[in-house]
């Protein structure tokens, strides 16, 4: 075994009564790529923001080449050659790619020494952005690349990435993983947390496990496979396994269609150009693209968030759909994007939230009269046949965790039994268990002859359950494609599509 530049031994960290690490142990050694995996709450992000300097443990030892240590801020953790990139980008957006990379690198040189020094890193490991561009007119996956040159310029000896391919297209998760290949082989040590297994195996020299909190094991890539690692992952639990998309094919109705619907708002432009799209009667569409392109906006003008400034937009035959009110009576019904913000009110019940937009409807409600009985027996079952984990009904969804609110945003629209469902991101930050329960749930929605509008940044997910895929960049649809004609490289060309020329020509 290499002799470990980190070494953690025995790390546990508590928040208030919940125990996210308890004795973990993880080597981590110079020149190799280690892979972090654990379901959702696994403790991941803890451990590596403890590594990192973010947070203190509780008990337990850091160990930096073979000396003991104690990091009480990031600034710390970088003296000794640690450094992390989060998956929420610390980047200043009216700041241009070169002020967001300086930040911090000192006045021990000037500027054309500085500037030249990013151009270097930049070329060296190929993630080359134009330095004058302000970060918010940058895509995400070139703010990504910022964050890891700003890193990199650094000298750090140990990187870590948290869900580092979450926004990106597979061209640029190629990019990406050849970086970190060249950062490897000379010499650097890289930690990466991922859900995505497929990638730990493709790139990890060591694939390190998390379980509630516990250290499960540290393998050699070779050593364990992607059935391995889940049942290593979930212990005894079971995965379901995704049910095929083919069984029930399209119908010849279309119960959505939009037409030249372009949306322009006064203070940020263009935000949709002539998009147009239909989504057929027992049909999943997917809607791909890198964060930020449009996808957004669509969602709000589907759900009567927005009006179009010209086009037209027809919904289940109604023409003008002016409310989040008049899109749920006529049959469309929505998981919105922030689960937690805008899908559940935390300080109500569990029930309460179930039961949330029914509740002056029967059985629920008779005029003014609440039937309390209904409520805690439907929201019981729902509870059951949603697999979520609650102590009970009466709990506050607050104590719920993000896959246990998914669950419940499932259960709610599935209980208005909805001819159209428009679900946004309802996968992100969900482990393996949790992100088949909600894909196959949506196929089962498609089976009972309803629709599916699926948008999701996560490409691996459209392709295993859409009947087809349309492609957003920047505001535009830049190409739909049939399920027979599925191609991970294709489609992420047309997410693509739009990334600037000056970048292009790099």
């Amino acid at each position: 075994m290499e002799d470990s530049f980190v070494v953690l031994n025995s790390i546990s960290k508590s928040f208030g009564e919940n125990r996210a690490l308890n004795n973990v142990n993880m080597q981590i050694p110079l020149g190799k790529a280690t892979a972090l995996l654990g379901e959702n709450g696994a403790g991941k992000t803890t451990l590596m923001n403890i590594l990192s300097g973010l947070y203190q443990p509780d008990s337990g030892q850091i160990i930096v080449n073979h000396k003991a240590v104690r990091f009480h801020s990031p600034k710390d953790a970088l003296e000794h050659g640690i450094v992390a990139v989060h998956q929420h980008f610390q980047l200043i957006d009216n700041f241009t790619v070169y002020e967001n990379i300086a930040l911090g690198l000192g006045n021990q040189s000037t500027e054309v020494e500085r500037r030249n020094s990013v151009k270097k890193a930049m070329d060296d490991y190929g993630l080359s952005v134009p330095l004058d561009t302000k970060i918010k007119k940058m895509q995400i996956g070139q703010q990504q690349k910022v964050e890891i040159i700003k890193a990199i310029i650094r000298k750090p000896k140990l990187l870590i990435l948290d869900e580092p391919t979450t926004n990106l297209a597979p061209q640029e998760v190629d990019s990406l993983f050849s970086a970190i290949k060249k950062m490897v082989n000379e010499g650097l040590a890289v930690v990466f947390i991922t859900h995505k297994i497929k990638e730990a195996l493709s790139l990890a020299d060591y694939i390190s496990i998390l379980r509630s909190g516990n250290s499960v094991g540290r393998f050699r890539r070779e050593e364990v496979n992607e059935d391995v690692i889940v049942k290593l992952m979930m212990g005894e639990k079971q995965v379901e396994a995704l049910v095929t998309t083919d069984k029930v094919k399209p119908g010849e109705i279309n119960l959505i269609e939009l037409k030249n619907v372009s949306l322009v708002d006064k203070k940020l432009g263009v935000l949709l150009k002539q998009i147009s799209l239909n989504l057929r009667e027992a049909e999943i569409l997917g809607i791909a693209g890198v964060s930020g392109n449009g996808q957004k906006e669509l969602v709000e003008l589907l759900t009567g968030v927005r009006k179009p400034t010209s086009g037209s937009i027809s919904i289940l035959n109604e023409e003008e759909v002016t409310t989040s009110i008049n899109a749920q009576n006529a049959g469309l019904h929505y998981i919105p994007e922030d689960r937690l913000y805008d899908g559940i009110l935390p300080s109500m019940t569990v029930a309460e939230n179930i039961i949330l937009g029914h509740h002056k409807k029967e059985p629920f409600a008779k005029g003014i009269l609440i039937n309390q009985k209904a409520i805690k027996e439907i929201s019981k079952s729902a509870v059951q046949s949603y697999q979520i984990k609650t102590d009970d009904v009466d709990s506050p969804a607050w104590k719920l965790s993000g896959g246990n609110i998914q669950k419940l945003l499932l259960a709610r629209s599935f209980l208005r039994q909805p001819k159209v469902l428009v679900a946004h991101n309802p996968t992100r930050g969900l482990d393996v268990r949790s992100s088949n329960f909600v894909l196959n749930s949506l196929v089962k929605l498609k089976e009972n002859r309803s629709s599916v509008i699926l948008v999701s940044e996560d490409l691996d997910e459209l392709i295993s359950v859409c009947d087809r895929i349309a492609v957003m960049s920047n505001g535009e649809v830049t190409g739909i494609f049939e399920r027979e004609q599925f191609d991970r490289y294709e489609i992420g060309k047309r997410m693509l599509s739009h990334v600037g020329e000056e970048e292009r020509k790099q």
